[in-house]
């Protein structure tokens, strides 16, 4: 049994390999663009300078630039932010031994709105350059995941559906907050409704490096608690008795899937539904072992993020639709199947 389930597992990382290799190939090449393939091979094959040497062929030196300066950090930072969505999704829904977790749960999310809300409303970012909006994103998010931390530790020990419900809270109450700034700042409200919703048009190569400072590492990581979170899933005492020191264990994946989200967050805005989704999903499919589900989801989580931008991109062109928008269009109504069919399962 276990080696079939195996074998299978090693199938579908492999189909989530081609999905990859061809969302990487429809990302760089679609677009209010389109550029042939075989440009896109052209443009890669020569490097980043496809991007700034003129070659005396227009459309090859059209697709260098948009490729190697718009495109290709785009697809990237979206596979970047897919991984850790979905990963951190997996965690948090082995954690809370709830399907219904996300990796928004210590309020993540509503914390990095909060961060960038006001510095669009207060204009910090023409000040400040580029690296502002995400500075404020990245502490806001930390901030909000440390209040939610401390109200529902209490000593030594930190409870999991306290933490819940003070994630729960505390992001309605950030919510009310920035709803009051929106109203405050009127005349930016285009700009802070385009930063909530999801986005990836802000991608650079920076953004890219930045984010994989925090993901790869943190991804390791997590990985190496994936024994130790499958002990958990069965529940604390047993974990204990197992030989897991539960409260060190819990305080890693916790902190660790709060930076690793925070470190996409800050760059794209909040992304719904991928990590809610698509852990669940391989979970039906690829069994509770998260030595398997957590790079599966991973995979998975990755390529559902570069498809919906792709969808993003070429819905309506040359408007560009958030991509949070997609993957709540898509990610709400399939959601909605799955409790269908585990209710259904369950009988």
């Amino acid at each position: 049994m276990a080696s079939r389930r195996t074998a299978r597992n090693g199938r579908l990382f492999l189909a989530g390999l081609l999905f990859l290799a061809a969302g990487l190939a429809l990302g760089l090449s679609a677009g209010s663009v389109s550029l042939p393939l075989g440009y896109v091979v052209k443009a890669l094959a020569r490097g980043p300078s496809a991007a700034g040497v003129p070659t005396g062929d227009q459309m090859a030196d059209l697709a260098g630039t948009i490729v190697w300066t718009l495109r290709f950090p785009r697809v990237l930072l979206a596979f970047i932010e897919g991984a850790g969505l979905g990963v951190a999704g997996s965690v948090m829904q082995g954690l809370f031994r709830n399907p219904m977790a996300d990796p928004y749960v210590l309020g993540v999310s509503s914390g990095a709105s909060l961060g960038a809300v006001l510095g669009i409303a207060l204009g910090i970012g023409g000040v400040f350059g580029v690296w502002s909006l995400p500075a404020l994103a990245f502490a806001g998010a930390l901030g909000v995941a440390a209040l939610v931390y401390r109200l529902s530790t209490y000593g030594e020990r930190t409870d999991t559906w306290t933490l819940l419900l003070s994630g729960i809270a505390v992001s309605s109450l950030v919510s009310s907050v920035i709803a009051f700034v929106m109203v405050i700042a009127r005349e930016r409200v285009d700009e802070i409704v385009f930063w909530t919703m999801g986005a990836l048009s802000r991608a650079s190569w920076m953004s890219v490096g930045a984010s994989l400072a925090y993901t790869i590492p943190g991804l390791a990581v997590l990985q190496r608690r994936a024994q130790a979170l499958n002990a958990l899933s069965f529940g604390e005492e047993p974990a204990f008795h197992m030989g897991v020191p539960v409260e060190a264990v819990k305080r890693t994946l916790l902190w660790t899937s709060a930076l690793v989200i925070a470190g996409g967050v800050a760059f794209t805005g909040p992304i719904g539904f991928v990590g809610l989704i698509v852990p669940h999903a391989v979970r039906l499919v690829a069994g509770p072992d998260h030595r398997w589900l957590m790079p599966l989801s991973g995979l998975f989580g990755g390529n559902a993020l570069l498809f919906a931008d792709l969808a993003a991109r070429v819905i309506a062109p040359p408007r560009e639709i958030p991509v949070g928008v997609i993957t709540a269009l898509a990610g709400a109504p399939f959601f909605l199947y799955l409790l269908w069919q585990s209710r259904r399962l369950g009988e």
